[in-house]
């Protein structure tokens, strides 16, 4: 696939005009490739153009490296699942491992790499995340300045970053969405009662519910627990794990899991 642009954000008409004959040539010129925008970080109100435009395939966004802003993560999902044309969305730069917290002390991990891919695939954007590594996406060389550092961080050298475990978590994601099928799956966190917050993100497809909970916490859901057959997935050992739920009412608990990590709760009719 092709992407035109890099970090844009459409400031003005003639970068409009610029982006859009881009990307009109591209389409011309190799009208069988797949061709998206790569915006900046936060950015989802495309200029109406590129909505409409037949030369724009799939939607692409950034949730960044900001550790305050990560809801991005589901946030812009959400904004470009509502937007009139629809397209296939992709997180096309999530926190990437090992990088700093924008230009604050800190460094995101594989926890940190799982929910937003999670929350990303779960709201929306189930085309799928990328994952980044700190040494990789750079090439970075020990040794070697690093123009980048005072928002990035100091780099680790690419061999080490090749070990980082997230990659392992990110290839582990896209397993499960095929094992489980999820690829009819839409956002329905209308089901989620929010005495948990809006971390956790829900989906469900005609005949089944997945649920990410970043959190072990007890999951309230606006549906017929008895209806499902129910699976779990602790996702920092990759567990399976038998859910314990309750039917309450009109609603279902799925109990607060017996270990500290996040993890995917699959319900699948009867």
């Amino acid at each position: 696939y092709i992407i035109v642009s890099g970090d844009t954000n459409f400031e003005t008409n003639e970068a409009i005009e610029y982006y859009l004959t881009a990307l009109d040539i591209v389409k011309r010129k190799a009208p069988h490739s797949l061709t998206t925008m790569h915006l900046m970080g936060g950015l989802w109100m495309l200029p109406e153009v590129f909505v409409k435009s037949p030369n724009l395939d799939f939607y692409m966004y950034q949730s960044g490296h900001s550790k305050e802003r990560q809801s991005l993560s589901f946030e812009l999902a959400q904004k470009f699942y509502s937007l009139p044309v629809k397209r296939p969305i992709v997180n096309g730069e999530p926190c990437y491992e090992g990088h700093a917290h924008g230009g604050k002390y800190g460094r995101f991990n594989n926890f940190d790499v799982r929910k937003a891919i999670w929350q990303s695939l779960l709201s929306g954007a189930k085309a799928g995340t990328a994952y980044g590594a700190h040494g990789i996406w750079n090439w970075h060389v020990r040794g070697r300045k690093f123009l980048g550092e005072i928002y990035s961080g100091m780099s680790y050298d690419w061999r080490t970053a090749l070990r980082f475990p997230g990659a392992f978590d990110a290839a582990y994601a896209k397993w499960l969405f095929e094992k489980y099928d999820l690829f009819d799956i839409e956002p329905a966190n209308i089901k989620l009662l929010y005495n948990t917050g809006s971390e956790i993100r829900v989906s469900m497809s005609r005949d089944k519910i997945i649920v990410y909970s970043p959190y072990s916490w007890d999951i309230k859901l606006r549906v017929d627990g008895s209806l499902y057959r129910w699976e779990g997935i602790e996702l920092e050992s990759r567990r399976f794990f038998k859910p314990r739920i309750e039917l309450v009412g009109d609603y279902t608990v799925i109990d607060m899991m017996e270990f500290n990590s996040d993890s995917i709760i699959i319900g699948i009719k009867k």
